[in-house]
């Protein structure tokens, strides 16, 4: 009893952040990204940056090696705002300031300017843009094209997608990809619930939803607390809006403004060009963007937290599919499409990008947890390389997010960014035993 007792507590410490390192470390320090932030408004998006279609260097396969399958899983493309409070909040905060006569100048220009982009957005709210389909065509023709051997004639490409049309949407873009570039493959798309536990096993409907341990949260401050101690100077920004910043906001606090303008001013990347607002470039210097990008940033990192048990099923799948897959000699790819709350807890669930280290502050989180590797349409894959030629040797895998070589967590890879595949199934099966139980 002892010992199982001993067992269960570190695990759950582990899980929970207790012991410090729960795995890894971090891999920039929270100076580092604080500065990129500054400097770099793109990045300050987070959630909301346009994925980056850029060529990203490629380590060759080792001598007598070719890639035969990939796994992947990959968030929905650019979108419109997921939630109507992005506009609504903003929109009437300005209406209630025109009626009292309470707006500057240029809050009477954006007032105007953000009505008519409402009437025209209204009934688009989380719909995918032009832009998300763009993205999910190239990663599709980019994957074919990385990995010609795993997508010739006879491959099968099965594809499933969370129920969101926006999903939904970027799975067809991308299945459009894989057929046009790998016209011999056989693609197979699919939605339904049987498909949850491989695409959004977080959603509260889930009849298998994994169980767990009790992950508390390691953290007390709230993100309301936390945005107040970030931003004390929140009202230069309202002062730009507003003639009396005491009288603005109403019933509303100063953290779900602030939440929605954030996400307002973000999601300008994702919409077409003629639609975006461009008076709201005015609104935020690049240090207040900045700063509202680390409280998103917290709040989505207490949002995604407790999603590590569910989540876990991902990783179950990927594991189960590319071991029959390999036992069958089956090539071509498994696609699975959902959210960025999904994919950010695969991060901290397989440790990749030092995603699993949960540092003892707050103030220390975004050297560990940031938004900003999860632009629209992020992507994680595992490519799997075989011997050629019916030779023999070890199965490996190397690791992709969004197109890059990455890691996973201090697993030690056997030349460059490959790992043999029996390691990295028996890394995934630990950690994701932290967080269910088995």
């Amino acid at each position: 009893m002892k010992a199982s007792f001993l067992r269960y507590f570190l695990l759950l410490a582990l899980a929970t952040g207790a012991l410090g390192l729960a795995a890894g470390a971090q891999t920039t320090t929270p100076e580092k990204v604080r500065a990129e932030m500054r400097a770099n408004p793109g990045s300050a998006a987070g959630l909301d940056q346009a994925y980056d279609m850029s060529a990203k260097p490629s380590t060759p396969a080792p001598c007598g090696y070719e890639p035969v399958y990939v796994s992947h899983y990959g968030r929905h493309g650019s979108r419109y705002a997921y939630t109507s409070k992005a506009y609504t909040i903003p929109l009437d905060l300005l209406k209630r300031g025109a009626e009292s006569g309470n707006l500057t100048e240029y809050g009477q220009a954006l007032y105007e300017r953000l009505s008519a982009f409402w009437k025209e957005a209204e009934y688009k709210v989380g719909d995918l843009t032009p832009l998300g389909w763009e993205q999910h065509r190239y990663i599709a023709s980019t994957m074919v094209h990385s990995f010609p051997s795993a997508f010739r004639k006879g491959s099968v490409v099965d594809a499933c997608s969370s129920p969101a049309v926006r999903s939904i949407v970027s799975m067809a873009s991308f299945c459009a990809g894989v057929a046009k570039e790998a016209p011999r493959a056989e693609v197979y798309a699919h939605q339904g619930m049987l498909d949850v536990q491989a695409t959004r096993p977080n959603s509260g409907r889930n009849p298998f939803a994994y169980k767990g341990p009790e992950l508390k949260f390691p953290y007390d401050e709230t993100s309301e607390e936390f945005f107040l101690r970030k931003f004390p100077d929140y009202k230069n920004v309202l002062a730009r809006m507003f003639k009396d910043t005491g009288k603005c906001l109403g019933k509303v606090s100063a953290y779900d403004a602030f939440f929605n303008i954030y996400m307002l001013v973000a999601g300008q990347n994702s919409i077409p060009e003629e639609e975006r607002i461009d008076l709201l470039q005015q609104l935020l210097t690049d240090e207040e963007y900045a700063i509202l990008w680390e409280t998103d940033n917290y709040e989505r990192f207490r949002e995604y937290f407790s999603y590590r048990t569910t989540c876990s099923s991902i990783v179950d799948d990927m594991i189960a599919k590319a071991d029959e897959r390999l036992a069958s000699g089956s090539r071509g790819a498994d696609l699975r499409f959902g959210h960025d709350h999904v994919l950010m807890t695969l991060l901290m669930i397989m440790d990749i990008e030092g995603f699993g280290y949960i540092p003892q502050s707050n103030d220390d989180l975004v050297g560990a947890f940031r938004t900003t590797l999860s632009p629209m349409a992020t992507n994680i894959q595992f490519v799997f390389y075989q011997p050629k030629c019916c030779k023999k040797g070890e199965t490996l895998v190397k690791v992709l997010l969004n197109g890059a070589e990455t890691n996973l967590g201090d697993l030690i890879p056997v030349k460059g960014p490959y790992y043999e595949w029996p390691a990295v199934r028996e890394f995934l099966n630990k950690r994701t035993n932290l967080y269910v139980n088995r």
